[in-house]
């Protein structure tokens, strides 16, 4: 593709991604977004604006599963650690209640499966790990322990319910 139209949102570029998540998917093997080459230097506008590039392009990876990312320029740390955190904490009240009604059994207007325990229970835990959360928080909203939380995220092969002690 042209110089003008590279970007990590370039549908080439959302297709080659795909792909090799789907390749790395239960591997291990984690895939990481790129970056924007726009950066934050210059008059205040053109900083501005490459900062709501920067995160709108951050929350955008993460909405489609690129946990990791790497950036180009330091002016672009305040923008990763700001969307980052977002969204988890945006997330975070949903995915810990879902959780904790998965675990109870009391149900819902989302019917949870063990796939999607482990799916909000990553979430959690990488909240925490990122530092967007706390252990406190987690606990109270969703009941469950950190332990409880990687059982969850990692359950032993052929353990397709696992519960919380």
């Amino acid at each position: 593709m042209s110089a003008a139209h590279q970007a990590s949102d370039h549908p080439a570029a959302d297709h080659a991604k795909a792909v090799m998540q789907v390749a790395a998917a239960g591997t291990g093997v984690r895939v990481s977004d790129g970056s924007t080459n726009v950066l934050p230097v210059g008059p205040a506008a053109k900083v501005h604006d490459a900062w709501r590039l920067h995160y709108g392009l951050t929350r955008r990876a993460l909405a489609r599963a690129y946990y990791q990312g790497w950036d180009m320029h330091p002016g672009h740390i305040p923008t990763r650690y700001a969307a980052v955190f977002a969204f988890y904490r945006e997330g975070f009240e949903q995915a810990a209640g879902r959780l904790a009604r998965y675990v109870g059994r009391t149900g819902g207007d989302v019917m949870d499966e063990p796939a999607t325990a482990k799916a909000l229970s990553g979430y959690l835990l990488r909240g925490l790990d990122c530092g967007a959360l706390d252990i406190a928080e987690v606990a109270r909203l969703s009941g469950l322990t950190r332990a409880d939380l990687e059982g969850f995220a990692a359950p032993r092969r052929g353990d397709l319910t696992a519960s919380a002690t």
